[in-house]
Order: C-alpha cells, then sequence, then structure tokens
C-alpha cells in the first residue's frame, strides 16, 4: 500500500490506533507497585491479569510481606478477614497465588508472578499482622498484559524438605526461577545474616520471638502457592556475606494461627550459604556443615 496517496483522514484514523498500541505497550511495563505501610498497603485497586511485575517496597518499621490470595465466588474480603481472625491459616475456598516473601524496613524486592482474573486481597501474615493490620482487596481485571521476564540465570527449587539450587550466585544482581517440585507447597524467605549471629538464632527468632531483634535482614523471598506448578521470578542483589534460605510453612494444612505448630523449617528446610568476597572466583558455598548446594 503506497501510504502517501491515502486521504488525511485515514492518516488520522491510523495515527491514532498506532498511538494507542504504544500506550498498550508501555502499560505492559508498568510493574505493580505494592507499598507495606505499618497500617497495611498502599497498591492499586485494579491490575491487569497476566505476568505481573510486582516492585514491593517496605516503608514500615516493622518486617512485612505481601500474600496474594484469590478468593473463591461468594467470599468477600470481609469474610476472609474474620476468618483468619478465628484463627484459621487458609479460609476455605481462597488460593494462596504466592507474593513477596518477608521483608525489612526499608528494602526492596522484586518478582514477575502470572495471576488469573478475580478477586483478590493482599495480607501480610508476619508475626499476627494478618489479624491486626489492614488487608488489600484488589480486583485483576480481564486485560492482559504481560510483563517480559528477564532471563533467569540462577533456579531455586522448593523440594520437600530442602533447597536445591542450579547455577552459583555471586555478588551482583541474579535473576531467579523459583520452582516447586514439592510435592508439598513451600515457600522461601532470604535472609542476610548479621555479623556473629547464626542459622540457629535465626531459627530461634522466627519460631519463639518475630517481632523482637531480628539477627538478620530479611530481603523478600516468594510465598506459598496452592498451584505448586506457578514459577515465579525474583530478582535479588547479593552483597557478600551469609545467606540463609527458608521456609515456614506449616506441616499441616489445618495449622491454626492462634499457636506455634511445626513447620519446614523445623523439618530442616532451612540452608545457609555465602557469597564470597573475591568476585572473579566467587560462588555459591554451603557453610555450617550442611550438605553441598545442588
Amino acid at each position: 500500500m503506497n501510504i502517501s496517496v491515502l486521504p488525511w483522514s485515514i492518516l488520522a484514523i491510523l495515527c491514532f490506533i498506532s498511538a494507542g498500541c504504544d500506550r498498550r505497550v508501555l502499560e505492559m511495563d508498568t510493574p505493580f507497585r505494592i507499598v507495606a505501610t505499618d497500617a497495611g498497603f498502599e497498591a492499586p485497586e485494579h491490575v491487569p491479569s497476566g505476568m505481573r511485575h510486582i516492585v514491593f517496597e517496605n516503608h514500615g518499621s516493622e518486617i512485612h510481606e505481601g500474600m496474594l490470595v484469590k478468593l473463591p465466588q461468594g467470599m468477600s474480603p470481609n469474610d476472609y478477614v474474620a476468618a483468619v481472625k478465628r484463627g484459621t491459616l487458609f479460609p476455605k475456598g481462597a488460593v494462596d497465588c504466592s507474593g513477596p516473601g518477608l521483608t525489612s524496613p526499608g528494602e526492596k524486592t522484586e518478582m514477575w508472578v502470572r495471576l488469573e482474573p478475580g478477586q483478590y486481597i493482599l495480607i501480610c501474615w508476619n508475626d499476627g499482622h494478618a489479624k491486626t493490620r489492614s488487608a488489600h482487596p484488589f480486583i485483576v481485571d480481564y486485560t492482559v498484559a504481560n510483563d517480559a521476564v528477564p532471563k533467569q540465570e540462577v533456579v531455586l527449587k522448593l523440594v520437600d524438605f530442602r533447597f536445591e539450587i542450579e547455577g552459583n550466585l555471586r555478588s551482583g544482581v541474579h535473576i531467579i526461577r523459583v520452582e516447586t517440585p514439592g510435592p508439598t507447597m513451600h515457600e522461601v524467605d532470604l535472609f542476610r545474616l548479621h555479623d556473629g549471629k547464626t542459622v540457629a538464632d535465626l531459627n530461634r527468632w522466627r519460631k519463639e520471638d518475630p517481632g523482637g531483634p531480628a539477627p538478620a535482614d530479611a530481603l523478600g523471598g516468594a510465598l506459598d502457592s496452592h498451584d505448586i506448578k506457578r514459577v515465579v521470578w525474583l530478582r535479588k542483589n547479593f552483597a557478600p556475606g551469609r545467606y540463609v534460605l527458608h521456609c515456614e510453612m506449616p506441616l499441616t494444612p489445618d495449622a491454626s494461627a492462634s499457636h506455634t505448630d511445626i513447620t519446614h523449617a523445623d523439618l530442616g528446610m532451612v540452608r545457609e550459604f555465602e557469597i564470597e568476597r573475591n568476585e572473579a572466583t566467587s560462588e555459591t558455598k554451603a557453610v555450617g556443615g550442611a550438605p553441598p548446594l545442588q
């Protein structure tokens, strides 16, 4: 077709359509931004369905996380919260869809996760916050706008009851693909240990006093999903130091939020590794007597 001979009116229409397409492309590159505060969340009320790039920032003074839960037909956000306040960890029919894991104040984490259309709620489960802090309802629309996932460099597998890593983690930024071969639901939180602190200190803190002084910085992670085939991606920046992968899923699905139950971490689903200071030769290295990362 010779564009030079088209009437100006048709050219104007084509330009308008082209501009609209450009806007849709830009929307695909716009992150789903979630800001956690000590009162609740600041987040959109509507997001497109498809592959979402989530940027999670903790602007509060406590550790927070952002569980994405899809509600079943007939369950309102208030119904879900009421069930949680009665002590239910998994209200019947609601579907956990992963989300950014435990994140310390001032930290930011990024993840990519696919979301289907429906009514959702965003909730923080850390240290009883699900019962005391405001949840955030939002709608995942039928409009699809997939965000591009960066090329992965490392694969992290959440297996019963251990972590397997394919690839080497070095100092710097990495894209990590998180899979759950299971067969049980799992989650992963990433911690950077403070100087002089140990995995035992971390386990004791999470089990006995999660609101007390932390022996590590919480750097985000990937929360559990009822669909264990759901794959998520994380972008993490590793400075030299000692890190811990930690799964705090309850062993039984009927565990109560009102008391301490056996978790996957209690069964040994905890892994310490070190990022060495020599970037030219640094590789993921298991420490503390743990077997080598697989």
